[in-house]
């Protein structure tokens, strides 16, 4: 097939340009950044662990507290304490476990909300440091390591691009 047979706006030397509302492609160091934020969560989650199975602790201590103030309180009601207390640990912990996830995964697709969501989620950490016996340091040393990948160049880039593709064109 002759140069001269293919239509004016393909010419020969070039290929087609991709589609402008195609899909971008992250750089590597996104999907580092990604993953380690799923490490992040994952060490949340045996955090969550930990403090679960010292629960019976938590309890004795309340009861030698208790003791110590000069205060009667039923075992009955020192057990339903701790009960509530955990239920709503489980239910925090998972939901703050699942909402990391999905922030990481919209961080991936270039959603630079998400990744704002993630540097202040990551600020805030520095609070839970010593928490969950060594979990919350390093859950903190991931995620500030995954932040700082989001913010380097070539992620920069791709976020820039991903919100030019989604801007409507004139």
């Amino acid at each position: 097939m002759s140069d001269s047979t293919l239509p004016p706006s393909y010419p020969a030397s070039s290929s087609p340009a991709p589609a402008a509302g195609g899909p971008v492609t992250p750089p590597q160091q996104v999907n580092t950044a990604f993953w380690l934020y799923i490490a992040g969560a994952a060490l949340s989650l045996i955090s969550l662990i930990v403090s679960l199975a010292t629960i019976g602790s938590l309890k004795e201590a309340i009861q030698r507290q208790l003791v110590a103030q000069g205060q009667q309180v039923p075992d009955g009601a020192v057990d339903a304490g701790v009960a509530v207390s955990v239920t709503l640990t489980v239910i925090i912990g998972i939901l703050f476990i699942a909402a990391y996830v999905l922030f990481a995964y919209f961080m991936r697709r270039g959603a630079n909300w998400a990744r704002i969501v993630l540097l202040v989620v990551t600020v805030l950490s520095l609070f839970d440091i010593l928490g969950g016996f060594g979990t919350g340091a390093a859950r903190f040393v991931v995620g500030v390591i995954a932040t700082i990948l989001i913010f380097l160049k070539p992620a920069n880039d791709y976020f820039r691009e991903v919100k030019a593709r989604k801007l409507p064109r004139a």
